[in-house]
């Protein structure tokens, strides 16, 4: 059944499912495209340095949200929903908290615990589905999904099973692609992959701040703002990339951030229960 809440980037379809969307991301673990070494050392020390160094760099804001939220629940448990390779989680549990990790893809779960083994972290780790959360009731203090849930059969269900698994006074920590985004009318306007330059996603779904409040319905407190507002240079090459990193950011970033605030790349929302 499709979801009623939010819209297609233009690639997307009801008739793509959770198998093809869980190939994508094992064939595409996400943040390998930041990977500009020899493709055999993914998942080595040097892998791990230089693309959490790269992810620090262009993504901090994701850290602040990290360490504003952690300091809520000190000591607290944590779920992240499509954890990937691990970089957000690694943060987390630097911050304090008791961190699981779960993802659909059992490729990004191996890289990540090669990261937290890497990094002398521990944490759980999960192999399962954001609809079908393998976790019972009033579990978690935070669950957090960094620009997961867009991506999934039904968004709606994920936002459900995060609310289920959620403790009484908990928040969830969720950022989707947002409609009205530079990023997307860029891609849009430019007609390239929105994902991995050679492929797309099969599903991406784009919201708006009325839909996130739809959405999040079932949560008392819902606070609701754009993130990413600054641009981040592409790993892409071509003509087009090459226009972007060196034409596009330096201008949009020179812009007032009143007016970049109004079209973030991510649309956040932290949501307590």
């Amino acid at each position: 059944m499709a979801d009623t809440i939010g819209t297609y980037l233009w690639k997307g379809s009801d008739t793509k499912t959770i198998d093809e969307v869980q190939k994508y991301w094992t064939d595409n673990v996400n943040t390998t495209q930041f990977w500009m070494g020899d493709p055999r050392l993914i998942g080595s020390g040097e892998f791990f340095d230089t693309v959490s160094a790269f992810i620090k760099k262009n993504y901090e804001h994701r850290y602040r949200l990290i360490e504003k939220q952690a300091a809520k629940f000190p000591g607290g448990t944590m779920l992240e929903v499509g954890c990937g390779a691990g970089w957000e989680l690694a943060h987390w549990a630097r911050c304090g908290m008791n961190p699981t990790g779960l993802d659909l893809s059992a490729a990004a779960l191996a890289l990540a615990q090669k990261n937290f083994e890497h990094n002398g972290l521990t944490a759980e780790f999960k192999h399962g589905s954001a609809e079908e959360l393998p976790f019972d009731d009033n579990t978690f203090d935070i669950v957090a999904s960094l620009g997961v849930l867009h991506q999934t059969e039904s968004t709606q269900k994920a936002v459900s099973e995060v609310f289920r698994v959620l403790k009484p006074g908990g928040e969830a920590v969720i950022t989707l692609y947002y409609k009205y985004s530079w990023k997307i009318f860029l891609t849009k306007f430019a007609q390239v992959n929105f994902e991995f330059a050679h492929q797309d996603a099969p599903i991406t779904r784009l919201y708006d701040k009325k839909n996130l409040r739809e959405l999040f319905a079932a949560f008392k407190n819902v606070d609701i703002f754009l993130d990413y507002i600054k641009a981040t240079t592409s790993p892409r090459k071509g003509f087009l990339a090459q226009l972007y990193n060196n034409v596009f950011v330096p201008a949009y970033n020179i812009l007032p951030a009143f007016i970049r605030k109004k079209y973030g790349h991510a649309i956040c929302v932290v949501a307590k229960k």
